[in-house]
């Protein structure tokens, strides 16, 4: 009888094994190009997640494949359209920019094919969309965490910066005018530049003219580094603060002793983070990287980690209908982040943090729920 059982388990085990597949996730992010940092540190999260966890209950395993598109929102299209018809992925990671998700994103739609967004925060991204959802907040709420944290602290006059090129960095403006002046603050002006730009000087002179208590820049790192340091070089004092398209290395790497000072709103500083979840991701990041653990490695852990638990609900892992039902579905979910729900148009409700650049690096200041 002995013997029977253990035939019957073993030709179980067998038969299962036979009929595990490889299940594939699509993956697009900026490798290379000039906001090449958020797709290189996305990736370093991600591939701690993955690390982690690689099979679903059933057996199946996942396979990622990984494109850079290089920051372009043309190649970000190209690289969805290539995932989806050659590639026949299941669902998809990405991107980082908002343009370029917004660029990804009736790709998606159209083949019903779900896609994650970890880090691309304005509503557009996900707005009259049903196979798009994202994994972080909205820049209404980015935008609310800088206004009120300024105003807070004693800054009633500010000048925005604004990114003309940049989706993200118009919606992040638009929200954070909206809170400030809610709030009672006033804003005394308003620049603008332009992804890529080097020379701040005339936009550095309107904010010295201006005499704002302080900057709020809406940009991205690179500009962002650059400004602040030609802005103490030109005299201005004011504190800098943005979002989290400025919580880069490189932020202090550029700017040197003159980003000092620079606050931004992001999703997650290890300093904060008490879950197990994040705990053990923390632990493990800085065993492979020998480095804190930065918010887009932790929201693409997130976004993946998402991916896997609304596969391991469905009967058929690759049922793309069954995978987006389910991630739209998302309530109570643990992640490294924190705790994560998902509205009705896809988006993220969830805590965000304050952080400062503090002695060259950057300190955590303080957690703001929804």
């Amino acid at each position: 009888m002995k013997k029977i059982s253990t035939i019957v388990a073993s030709a179980a085990l067998i038969a299962s094994m036979s009929y595990a597949k490889e299940v594939k996730i699509g993956v697009v992010l900026p490798l290379t190009g000039p906001i090449a940092a958020f797709g290189q540190t996305s990736k370093g999260g991600l591939d701690i997640a993955y690390a982690q966890n690689h099979t679903l209950k059933n057996g199946d395993t996942v396979k990622l494949i990984v494109l850079d598109d290089r920051g372009d929102k043309v190649e970000a299209a190209t690289a969805t359209k290539r995932l989806i018809d050659k590639n026949h992925v299941t669902a998809i990671l990405g991107e980082v920019a908002s343009s370029n998700s917004m660029a990804m994103a009736p790709i998606a739609e159209k083949a019903k094919t779900p896609m994650i967004t970890h880090a691309s925060t304005n509503p557009r991204v996900t707005k009259g969309k049903k196979f798009v959802t994202r994994a972080c907040f909205i820049d209404p709420f980015q935008g609310a965490i800088q206004a009120n944290y300024a105003y807070d602290h004693g800054y009633k006059t500010a000048i925005i910066v604004t990114d003309a090129k940049q989706d993200y960095s118009v919606g992040v403006s638009k929200a954070f005018k909206k809170a400030y002046t809610k709030r009672g603050g006033k804003i005394v002006g308003r620049v603008i530049i332009n992804s890529g730009d080097k020379d701040f000087n005339a936009q550095v002179s309107t904010i010295k003219a201006k005499n704002p208590s302080i900057v709020a820049f809406t940009g991205y790192y690179p500009e962002g580094a650059l400004m602040v340091r030609q802005a103490r070089a030109m005299g201005v004092k004011a504190p800098f603060i943005g979002g989290d398209g400025v919580g880069f290395p490189e932020l202090i790497k550029i700017g040197g002793k003159a980003a000092e000072g620079f606050m931004y709103s992001d999703h997650f500083n290890e300093a904060a983070a008490t879950s197990p979840e994040a705990k053990a991701y923390v632990k493990a990041f800085h065993a492979k990287y020998n480095k804190p653990a930065d918010s887009m490695g932790a929201l693409a852990a997130d976004g993946y980690n998402m991916i896997l638990a609304a596969m391991n609900k469905c009967a058929n892992p690759a049922d793309k209908i069954c995978v987006n039902k389910n991630l739209r579905a998302t309530k109570n979910f643990h992640g490294v982040t924190g705790i994560i729900n998902i509205d009705k148009n896809g988006d993220a409700v969830k805590s965000g943090v304050v952080n400062v650049v503090k002695n060259g690096k950057f300190a955590y200041l303080t957690t703001v729920n929804p």
